[in-house]
């Protein structure tokens, strides 16, 4: 049964929205529960990512993100470019759209993502991650930024097996799978 456009907006909205509160309490050692992301295909906005599932557009410093072509405004810029170039993305908001679970440890600043048979743990200011408790070097350690924790997208990103493309000309990410 195909979801109607509006059906899909209240879904993305309403996983913004509860990434905002999850943001807000990441301080407090919240877990947050698994959520899929909406399983539409892309009905030819792109030639090259028409076949995704889900087609994530992050414009640096922008307020407005493209979840399979529809528009979203946020409160904040949800990526920016850090002093190594890595572009960093609000963990929360970029987690509630691939749908993997986090949690936060606040006694040692530690981020766990797990989506299927993933696990991904990174800590705040550090430079060393453990995939599957294998160790991997941060071009970027994750970051905290107005009372948010950011993370190196690249990394995250094709660590949950996500490909990930930049268009120079726009400076936009592309993240699709």
């Amino acid at each position: 049964m195909k979801k109607s456009i509006s059906q899909i907006t209240r879904i993305v909205l309403f996983f913004l929205f509860i990434s905002q509160l999850q943001a807000c309490q990441l301080f407090k050692k919240v877990q947050v529960n698994n959520t899929k992301p909406p399983e539409i295909s892309m009905d030819g906005e792109d030639q090259d990512f028409s076949k995704a599932k889900i087609n994530i557009r992050i414009p640096i410093n922008s307020k407005i993100v493209y979840v399979n072509g529809q528009e979203i405004t946020l409160n904040s810029p949800p990526a920016y470019v850090d002093s190594n170039s890595s572009t960093m993305v609000p963990l929360a908001f970029i987690s509630e759209i691939i749908g993997a679970k986090l949690e936060w440890i606040a006694e040692t600043k530690e981020i766990i993502i797990t989506q299927e048979s993933k696990e991904i743990k990174v800590q705040i200011n550090n430079y060393i991650a453990l995939v599957n408790m294998k160790e991997e070097q941060l071009v970027s350690p994750p970051q905290i930024k107005d009372e948010k924790a950011f993370v190196p997208l690249k990394f995250i990103a094709q660590n949950l097996g996500f490909n990930s493309d930049w268009i120079a000309e726009t400076k936009t990410i592309i993240l699709t799978k």
